[in-house]
């Protein structure tokens, strides 16, 4: 007899972030590389965007409160290139903070912080460099 699967089978995290102002956190995400997997009438002021393996929604809530964000959640993604995201910050006009993390004398990368215009914390952490 075959052993039977633990769970529901989850293949993928696919977060939804509410927002108060989904036209501004949506041009922000497109503007660091993320295309715009859903938009429609089906689900009016939803969006799903996507790049690479991460998937994540955005819902507008009239409620929403920009100060709760930072107390609920960081969100960190994994670049490629360092050097490239923080181009792209610049050219956005986002403003960042940039560190040089060194957890060991083999280990250090590079991470830049910011904030999204809905108020959700952003790292953008780069690869390991030594």
């Amino acid at each position: 007899m075959a052993a039977q699967p633990h769970g529901v089978g989850i293949e993928r995290l696919i977060p939804i972030l509410f927002v108060r102002d989904i036209e501004a956190e949506k041009r922000f995400y497109t503007e660091l590389g993320f295309t715009i997997t859903y938009e429609g009438p089906e689900f009016p002021g939803f969006v799903a965007l996507r790049s690479g393996p991460v998937e994540f929604g955005m819902e507008q809530r009239d409620d929403f409160d920009d100060s709760v964000p930072r107390r609920t959640l960081l969100w960190q993604f994994g670049v490629a290139n360092i050097d490239t995201a923080r181009a792209m910050l610049d050219a956005v006009g986002a403003s960042y903070t940039h560190e040089t993390k060194k957890p060991s004398e083999r280990w250090t990368y590079r991470v830049l912080r910011t904030t999204t215009p809905n108020g959700y914390d952003l790292l953008l952490e780069g690869p390991r460099e030594t």
